[in-house]
């Protein structure tokens, strides 16, 4: 929002600032336990073992982000015709995969952008992204929620199973382009809890894996719902360490916010390396046709 004479209003610089505001005290908070922990606690945890679970944990995540991809595609091609309306895998790597590195740029909202820029290039309506766009942001967090319901109901590995399949049948057997998003999302944040579980139980070994893993998705939640803060960074990290502090070792809980950071982070990256690959792919083979 901006006043009448083109400056930003006062209400959003409250907000943005009050977001700056609660980002730095979540960094705060988040060096202040790790202090008080100390740091041999920590790395003295991560094997060789556990660095080959999350480079296989960051391939997986990765992979999953391609339903996210679906789903937004969906509905950005929704009444497009001709050329825009192809959906092949290429194509949504080259305009989504960039757009998961652009948010980790403070204000978290580049990656919006980053889509409008390449989807345009591949013909896109505007309006058409941006509503996908708005849908996608709009659901994610009661998806992240549905997980967490499911692993602190007792749930575990298979109702999570069940919630891919849920959002694959849904993919499959509906075609309304909304509803087909939101079985997408369904099975990318299931499959996202099953890799979080993973970590939990079979990495770290923590006492409750169910509970930390749901935790893990409310925290999760609670950092996209912060635009300032980059990929969520801090926000994340300060909400599971509040949340799961009252009945897991802090070691444990610690090595937990770690290693989910760097499985997301490499995992967005993988992502993104192969739509920038694909990007300048494209960008070559239309200069050498010129």
């Amino acid at each position: 929002m901006t006043a009448d004479d083109g400056t930003t209003s006062p209400a959003v610089k409250w907000l943005r600032w009050g977001g700056y505001a609660l980002l730095l005290a979540a960094l705060v908070y988040c060096a202040l336990a790790l202090w008080d922990l100390g740091t041999d606690a920590v790395v003295e945890r991560f094997s060789l073992t556990l660095w080959s679970q999350i480079a296989v944990a960051a391939i997986a995540y990765g992979a999953a982000l391609a339903l996210l991809a679906a789903g937004w595609l969906t509905i950005a091609v929704k009444g497009a015709t001709g050329g825009a309306a192809e959906r092949g895998p290429a194509r949504m790597l080259a305009i989504y995969g960039p757009a998961v590195i652009a948010k980790y740029i403070p204000g978290s909202v580049f990656q919006y952008g980053s889509r409008q820029l390449n989807g345009a290039r591949y013909g896109l309506s505007q309006g058409a992204m941006l509503r996908a766009s708005v849908m996608e942001a709009a659901i994610h967090v009661p998806m992240a929620l549905l997980c967490a319901a499911v692993l602190i109901s007792g749930g575990g590995w298979i109702g999570l199973v069940l919630l891919v399949g849920g959002g694959g049948a849904i993919v499959r057997f509906v075609e309304a382009p909304t509803l087909r998003a939101g079985g997408y999302q369904m099975a990318f944040f299931a499959c996202f809890a099953l890799v979080i579980l993973m970590l939990a139980d079979v990495g770290i070994a923590a006492n409750d894996p169910g509970r930390l893993a749901a935790i893990f998705m409310v925290a999760w939640a609670a950092g996209f719902v912060v635009p300032i803060a980059p990929g969520g960074i801090g926000v994340r990290e300060t909400a599971l360490i509040a949340m799961a502090s009252p009945s897991e070792d802090m070691a444990i809980i610690a090595t937990f916010a770690l290693v989910t950071r760097l499985v997301t982070t490499m995992g967005d990256g993988l992502m993104g390396f192969a739509g920038y690959s694909l990007l300048v792919s494209r960008r070559s083979n239309r200069q050498a046709s010129a």
